[in-house]
């Protein structure tokens, strides 16, 4: 099971893997619009450090926040919009790959897809990246490569692929948010912009294997008031999870549905029985689990 770690307002938890509190990291608030804060941060296995990036800078810490390093990013300038900085652990923890938000936060230079030395905090390798966006999410793979998926808000999601040494992969698509790897690397899923379909790839080469849409989960598809979440993943290699989102216009209130997708043909299966706080609040761990908050705050998994 790879780390499990969650911020709040106590700092970063992390936890073992049955889910025990095993320490917490003191960091800064959450970064909002309007004031800096800490933002991505990211556990190795040893859970004795944590990578975390605030407005300028990413920093190494041990567990009493004394820091081992840090990497400038430069301060935002006064044009700065919402820019969010997300890190994450290749899967040997050797190395650190960053995204960078350089337009929106008004540095005056390009995007960036940065590569760090997580013992020393050196930079390995730099991506110049041709979008201007708000944030990243990083899905590590297991032989040491990483995709990014870059939040451009109303203009589209772009997705890339790089590893140590090998060139910037871009996929090209602009309108696709990417949400996981089956755990034998072979497949990822992607939601559409529009959040009107799921579409399981060919991994690395982004071929279509099917594409699921409302419909098929038994739903209209031409109802204003229904989305395919932007929180699909893989449960195992034959499982994916996706969740139907909708709005009850009578008693104005949101409600969502997860539903359980063959991950080899499209099938939809039938409902995952769960009940969780948000449309958000369930992440699959590949290995036929996953994990929920409960209604007191404790982590669960299941």
């Amino acid at each position: 099971m790879r780390v499990f770690s969650r911020k709040n307002d106590h700092g970063v938890e992390v936890y073992d893997a049955e889910l025990n509190l095993v320490r917490t990291f003191a960091v800064p608030p959450r970064s909002t619009y309007k004031e800096p804060g800490s933002e991505g941060h990211a556990v190795p296995a040893s859970r004795d450090r944590l990578f975390y990036a605030t407005d300028t800078a990413v920093l190494k810490v041990d567990p009493e926040g004394r820091e081992e390093w840090r990497f400038e990013l430069g301060a935002r300038g006064p044009k700065c919009g919402v820019s969010y900085t997300d890190v994450a652990l290749a899967a040997d923890d050797e190395l650190l790959w960053v995204y960078v938000p350089n337009v929106m936060a008004d540095r005056g230079r390009d995007d960036e897809w940065i590569v760090l030395d997580a013992a020393t905090g050196e930079p390995r390798a730099r991506h110049e990246l041709p979008t201007a966006g708000h944030g990243g999410d990083h899905v590590a793979l297991p032989d040491g490569r990483m995709l990014l998926e870059v939040g451009e808000g109303q203009d589209g999601v772009q997705i890339y692929l790089a590893g140590p040494g090998a060139a910037l992969h871009d996929f090209g698509w602009g309108d696709r948010s990417l949400h996981g790897v089956s755990p034998d690397g072979t497949r990822f899923v992607t939601v559409g912009h529009d959040s009107d379909d799921l579409i399981v790839h060919a991994f690395p080469s982004g071929d279509t294997l099917f594409t699921v849409t409302l419909p098929d989960f038994g739903f209209a598809g031409d109802e204003d008031d229904l989305f395919l979440e932007w929180s699909p993943g893989f449960l195992d290699d034959d499982t994916v999870i996706a969740v139907v989102f909708g709005v009850d216009e009578e008693e104005d209130t949101d409600w969502w549905r997860h539903f359980r997708v063959d991950a080899r043909t499209g099938e939809v299966l039938g409902e995952l029985e769960i009940t969780t706080i948000n449309q958000y609040d369930l992440d699959v761990l590949g290995d036929g689990t996953y994990v929920i908050t409960d209604t007191d705050g404790t982590l669960r998994r299941m």
